[in-house]
């Protein structure tokens, strides 16, 4: 039997299954050691045996197959091609290891390690963002929470970790932005910008979008998709979205309205080189991404006076607080505001600097002798 002291404390080694189990006993004496792990062994064999319900998990490497053939057939396909990605760092780091060894030292490590990457194939090498670990911790967690419905009972490592601190994105474009950029913008991205620019959907809403969710003798766009059923609702055309969706409906070859030109059943996916080709030819600094247009509209509707109710209906929220972090006053309305303030607080000193030399005459007058 294989016990070995580390300082106070015995730890036991053997080899089960062609996997080293090496562990603490927590224990100080060496006859209680042995005991441990004999009890371990007795434990493993049960397990394979069948004498218990729990099931000796498999290696990481081999897990993460039937991992990802559950997420295909409960995700959109975007979240399960997200997942197969990030499972592609995680077994760069996690080959070799068994469900049950991984421990959230190993996940911290893990983390820290993959912020300081560089991003392959990147002529800038950026680093690898904090929000990118995220995405690929909540993958390793999901993989851990389907393995615990598989039947594998070990704890979650990545339960108690802290994910990095994600930047609130505040950015809206101004009119002049908005201007350049759809003038260097290039179809579909064009109609596709004006679109969520006029009626605040979603970039996703607005590539899935098909002819029969249209409406244009009431000129609705009915949306489909949604988790929520706030989000599944009907969005007014303007003037302009209306002629567009005129135009794409007369010849159209596909239900979709933004049809992917491979294969054309499908809708369009991504049109993420073509906005950064229009933001750079516009010269737009600093840079939007196109979930952004969403946010300009949102804050352009609360300037315009829409309440609030009224417009987390429209973006297809569930509550008031969520679309709060979509409204930001530009500078201008900023400075408008302050402008405001200052016109206030001069007019009520204005007041009282009255009041202070009314009460001063009267007080003159009372005490002036006759």
């Amino acid at each position: 039997m294989a016990v070995y002291r580390r300082g106070r404390i015995w730890w036991y080694s053997f080899e089960f299954e062609g996997r080293r189990i090496q562990e603490s006993t927590g224990l100080t004496n060496r006859t209680s050691a042995l005991r441990a792990e004999a009890k371990r062994k007795t434990d493993l064999l049960e397990r394979r045996a069948g004498f218990s319900r729990r099931k000796l998990p498999p290696p990481f490497e081999e897990f993460v197959p039937a991992f990802l053939t559950w997420s295909q057939h409960q995700h959109r396909p975007k979240t399960y091609e997200l997942h197969a990605n990030n499972c592609k760092s995680l077994k760069r780091y996690f080959d070799g290891k068994w469900l049950d060894e991984i421990t959230p030292g190993m996940v911290e490590d893990f983390k820290l390690a993959r912020v300081q990457e560089k991003r392959w194939g990147e002529k800038d090498e950026r680093p690898i963002s904090g929000v990118t670990v995220n995405r690929t911790l909540a993958t390793l967690r999901l993989l851990f929470n389907y393995a615990d419905r598989y039947g594998y009972q070990m704890p979650n490592p990545v339960k108690d970790i802290e994910f990095y601190r994600e930047p609130r994105h505040l950015r809206t474009i101004s009119l002049e932005e908005e201007i350049a950029y759809l003038a260097a913008a290039s179809q579909p991205l064009k109609d596709i910008a004006r679109i969520i620019l006029d009626t605040g959907m979603r970039p996703d809403e607005v590539f899935r979008t098909e002819f029969s969710n249209l409406d244009f003798s009431q000129r609705t766009i009915f949306n489909a998709f949604g988790k929520t059923p706030a989000a599944r609702r009907k969005v007014t055309m303007t003037d302009e979205v209306f002629s567009i969706l005129k135009d794409r409906a007369v010849g159209a070859k596909s239900r979709y309205v933004f049809p992917s030109p491979e294969p054309p059943d499908r809708p369009i996916s991504r049109v993420h080189k073509g906005h950064d080709g229009a933001v750079a030819r516009a010269k737009i600094n600093p840079r939007f991404i196109l979930y952004d247009l969403r946010h300009t509209y949102a804050s352009r509707a609360v300037m315009a006076g829409v309440d609030l109710p009224t417009l987390a209906a429209l973006l297809g929220h569930t509550s008031i607080q969520m679309t709060m972090r979509y409204v930001h006053p530009a500078e201008e309305h900023k400075k408008e505001a302050a402008g405001k303030l200052d016109i206030y607080k001069a007019a009520e000193a204005m007041k009282l600097a009255e009041k202070n030399q009314q009460a001063s005459t009267i007080s003159a007058t009372l005490g002036r002798p006759n």
